[in-house]
């Protein structure tokens, strides 16, 4: 009995012996190779602005507190608009036209419907009819200006270019002709009138060159002032409301900023943004030779807004057109001025580019005052 339980141990023994004694690791797990992550894209080509002989003007303009929209045109159908952010400083292309910001701050200003033979002259959906003696004949709308009040129109008649262009000032609610001006100054004879207030100012030019100066005028006709001082150009100037009877008047060549007081016609300041001009320069795309900046721009080519802040903003126009200038009126200075990637010019010296940029960073020249 004592044999057999020993043996029976024994046997026991050796089948423990014989797996071992303890199990065997597990196999090692294969490695893990990760497969390499796909390289993000590169960012896309600054944005740059369409320029060229046919392609300077600028226009349609919308100022917020920290952004401009703008359109660089060529005076007829073809536009590219713009947007720029003044806090990145960042431009994109837009699809569409911006809302041009009002240059008079009365929300609900008076607007015209003209004929050949009537202007009407509506607030809300209250209008009044105004019928001026023209030409026999007319067949074209009557070229006529309202203020915001409706109070009163302009109508330009007249040869301009014989020195015989006229200014005729009508009451809206009485329908009669108050005073009739002629405006022409030696050579500068063609003319623009805006209704400014209880204030006419008209713009004369050269007829066939971009040059002009701009007279203050009552609604009786009295001669008040010149815009901006004797040497001031008006060649496409939109006065801008500042204040009740002041009024900011860009220099035909974005060089400065009259403000005046048009009921007085006294220059209240004048405002220096030839900083304007030093954003980017004429060949500021990359690989083009580094030209100095421009003095100035091309006459009427520039334009101006206000912000709902009443701060002013300029957006120049050739021959560098899509730098950004924020001027404060109140303090009379210059503040942040943002250069515009200038495209290419193709070799025939057209509009440069597709508006999307194709290299180098936008100049830039950080001021302090937005």
């Amino acid at each position: 009995m004592r044999m057999t339980r020993w043996l029976a141990i024994s046997v026991a023994s050796v089948g423990l012996l014989g797996c071992g004694g303890k199990a065997k690791p597990p196999p090692p797990k294969p490695e893990v190779v990760e497969k390499p992550k796909p390289k993000p894209p590169p960012p896309p080509p600054p944005v740059c602005v369409q320029r060229g002989a046919d392609l300077s003007l600028v226009g349609m303009a919308a100022a917020g507190d920290g952004d401009v929209a703008f359109c660089v045109s060529d005076g007829a159908a073809s536009n590219v608009c713009y947007g720029v952010d003044l806090g990145t400083k960042k431009y994109t292309v837009l699809d569409a036209p911006p809302t041009p910001s009002a240059a008079v701050m009365d929300p609900d200003p008076a607007h015209l419907e003209t004929t050949a033979t009537e202007v009407k002259v509506c607030i809300g959906e209250d209008c009044k009819v105004v019928k001026p003696k023209m030409p026999k004949g007319n067949e074209n709308p009557i070229d006529a200006v309202t203020n915001a009040a409706g109070s009163h129109i302009a109508v330009l008649m007249g040869n301009p270019e014989a020195g015989k262009g006229t200014v005729t000032i009508f009451e809206v609610a009485k329908g009669r002709k108050v005073a009739t001006i002629k405006y022409a100054r030696g050579d500068y004879k063609c003319g623009e009138a805006r209704l400014l207030g209880e204030t006419l100012f008209v713009s004369a030019d050269v007829c066939a060159g971009p040059a002009a100066r701009g007279t203050l005028y009552t609604l009786k006709g009295k001669k008040l002032a010149e815009v901006g001082g004797k040497e001031f150009g008006t060649y496409g100037a939109v006065p801008i409301q500042v204040g009740d009877t002041t009024w900011a008047f860009l220099d035909e060549n974005a060089a400065a900023i009259a403000i005046q007081d048009v009921k007085t016609g006294k220059v209240v300041k004048t405002i220096d943004i030839g900083g304007l001009w030093a954003g980017a320069g004429a060949d500021g795309a990359e690989g083009a030779d580094d030209a100095p900046p421009p003095a100035m721009g091309n006459p009427g080519e520039s334009t101006m807004v206000r912000r709902p802040d009443g701060k002013l903003v300029v957006i120049s126009g050739g021959p560098t057109p899509g730098n950004v200038a924020v001027v404060d009126v109140e303090a009379g200075t210059l503040g942040d001025v943002v250069g515009a990637l200038q495209c290419e010019l193709p070799p025939d010296g057209g509009g440069g580019g597709d508006g999307d940029g194709d290299g180098g960073d936008a100049a830039t020249d950080d001021g302090d005052g937005a």
